[in-house]
């Protein structure tokens, strides 16, 4: 297979026949990919979706030139591989067992060097999770995932439950592994590391999208800019917050305008992504935000 692993294409998906993600369109190419926003944009739909777990509204997934409804599952499970949480782990279960569950029976003596290639030594497979540390955990989880040979990793929140030092370690790992990867975070710095593109979203909308570098130094959009400042800095003064954040989004329009400190009577009309310096913006001040 050439090109991205997976794209979606103008992708509408909901629950209960209610959208919460919007005309999304997107692929997943070389260097990583990140989705960015708060809580509730739509990122982890978009993740299910991704794996095969949630059929869309309208639009359609594609990996390679098939749609999901129509791929062989067995070699699409092998080549995309989802790492959810530590917490994932089965409780009742030895690390060895979870680990060799992925694997084929003549290959299931695999297990300490997966272990090992994760900084696990091969004796902690007879543990069980809560004998391990959210670190090791959270390592276990990924040597499952690699157990199949992924050619694509899908990261849901990979290090929100680990301590500062103990993410340090994990990103490593991930940064060193040969395999393309999506990651869903609300975490700046972590995407910064792992994703060389990357895709903003609010209220299940893409608002902007470019290199993770250029978002992050000089957004285009309020909301990414809002989301930039929000993050400490040691030494600082505390973040301020720009707009109304409490405000829910439009319901008609730009779904930000509510929330937005530059909304003008422009804004109640909905904009349309547009190309802004090698980037993709859906914001009729983007210019302004960039000059701000």
């Amino acid at each position: 297979m050439t090109g991205p692993v997976l794209r979606a294409e103008r992708v509408t998906l909901g629950y209960a026949r209610r959208p919460v993600v919007h005309d999304v369109s997107l692929e997943i190419t070389e260097g990583g990919v990140g989705l960015i926003g708060e809580s509730g944009s739509g990122k982890t739909t978009l993740a299910r979706a991704f794996l095969g777990l949630l059929t869309p509204m309208s639009g359609n997934i594609w990996y390679g030139d098939q749609t999901l409804k129509k791929v062989d599952l067995r070699a699409f499970r092998k080549d995309v591989q989802p790492v959810f949480q530590a917490e994932a782990l089965d409780p009742r279960m030895r690390v060895g067992r979870s680990i060799a569950e992925a694997l084929p029976r003549a290959e299931r003596a695999r297990v300490g060097e997966l272990l090992e290639q994760v900084g696990l030594a091969p004796e902690l497979a007879d543990r069980r999770p809560h004998q391990l540390s959210g670190g090791q955990r959270q390592r276990v989880v990924i040597a499952r995932a690699l157990a199949v040979g992924p050619r694509l990793l899908i990261l849901d929140e990979p290090t929100s439950a680990l301590d500062v030092t103990v993410q340090a370690r994990v990103l490593d790992l991930l940064a060193s592994l040969d395999t393309e990867r999506l990651l869903i975070t609300h975490n700046l710095a972590v995407v910064e590391r792992l994703c060389r593109t990357s895709h903003v979203l609010f209220a299940g909308r893409v608002v902007e999208s470019g290199p993770t570098a250029e978002l992050l130094k000089s957004p285009a959009h309020p909301y990414t800019r809002a989301l930039r400042d929000a993050v400490p800095k040691l030494g600082g003064e505390p973040p301020q917050a720009r707009g109304r954040t409490e405000a829910v989004p439009a319901a008609t329009g730009c779904p930000f305008r509510l929330r937005c400190p530059m909304a003008v009577e422009k804004c109640e009309q909905a904009p349309e992504p547009r190309d802004l310096g090698g980037r993709q913006v859906a914001c009729h001040r983007a210019e302004d935000v960039l000059a701000a």
